[in-house]
């Protein structure tokens, strides 16, 4: 599979006919999100990676609609958008309005736990997705996942109720979960009236979490991994063992990073502003890393202590 692996491969969904591009581009912290999604497109991208908490879905979905309308050889079916239900309703007026006011202002009633109110029902992720498609301008999702698992068992389950009905609906084409451990799967599809399977599960994951549980899990599901933060936000690309396989490769850290990830059957969404850096993490095919390169960065795992974000899945009942 890895030796054959080109930028139009993609990764079979479950409960899906869609499939996922190994490669897309994720937007969290973007400072110019249409301009980079734009370039990524240009630069042979197909995937894209927002979500309501990034408080960017409008410009994602701006630049997919120009790409398209100044590429009509390309069709919407080609390109794939992922975006995420946040657990509280961003839109309430004690609810930042940009990414910016988000950051630096606050604090804010982010934690459903606290705030005292969550999206995490049947209606309110209708509502949700409902929004984010009206704010993308979209008319359908590829991907659309739970951000997160904080709300608990049965919100989770009454919030899958909503994404289970926008499934059916058309609103998008797959349905997921991110930063959900093997329990919280397990527990959602022990309820009857749940028929779907999570197509995808988006986690932190790196030569340095490799998050091995719950990708034994989903590989045995039949469940893809997603990547987010697959560069560690750069934290960890001196490595002396990765900066000796880029050396032997003839490449960058984090393209040595990044392949690695293609070859463990892990889809991927770096993120970067910087066109240059945007044309070196597709850099990644055409080439393979060997039985003993993967190897040595099998070695470099922490597991959770090398997490560099915020989401432990297994933290959360």
């Amino acid at each position: 599979m890895s030796a054959n692996l080109t930028p139009e491969s993609r990764l079979p969904l479950p409960s899906s006919s869609a499939k996922i591009p190994v490669l897309g581009l994720g937007v969290c912290v973007s400072s110019r999100c249409e301009q980079s999604v734009l370039s990524a497109l240009e630069k042979g991208y197909r995937s894209v990676d927002t979500a309501q908490i990034y408080y960017n879905e409008r410009e994602t979905g701006t630049a997919v609609n120009k790409f398209l309308h100044q590429n009509p050889s390309v069709k919407r079916e080609d390109i794939f958008v992922c975006s995420k239900l946040w657990e509280t309703d961003l839109s309430r007026d004690d609810m930042p309005t940009s990414f910016d006011e988000l950051c630096n202002a606050g604090p804010w009633p982010l934690n459903s736990l606290e705030a005292g109110h969550t999206t995490y029902s049947k209606q309110a992720a209708l509502d949700g997705i409902n929004k984010s498609l009206k704010t993308s301008g979209l008319d359908y999702f590829d991907l659309y996942l739970l951000h997160n698992p904080r709300p608990g068992a049965e919100a989770r389950h009454q919030a899958w109720l909503g994404l289970q009905e926008a499934l059916k609906a058309g609103k998008a084409k797959a349905i997921g979960a991110s930063n959900w451990s093997p329990a919280h799967i397990d527990a959602l599809m022990a309820h009857s009236d749940v028929d779907t399977l999570p197509a995808v599960n988006q986690i932190e994951f790196h030569p340095w979490n490799q998050q091995r549980v719950i990708l034994d899990y989903c590989r045995e599901k039949s469940i893809v991994v997603t990547a987010y933060s697959p560069l560690t936000q750069g934290k960890r690309l001196n490595d002396p063992v990765i900066k000796r396989l880029a050396e032997k490769h003839g490449k960058t850290a984090a393209q040595i990073v990044l392949r690695w990830c293609l070859q463990m059957g892990i889809s991927i969404i770096p993120k970067s502003d910087r066109d240059e850096r945007i044309s070196e993490n597709a850099d990644i095919f055409g080439w393979e890393l060997d039985a003993g390169d993967m190897e040595e960065i099998e070695k470099l795992d922490e597991g959770q202590k090398g997490n560099i974000g915020e989401w432990d899945p297994f933290a959360y009942e």
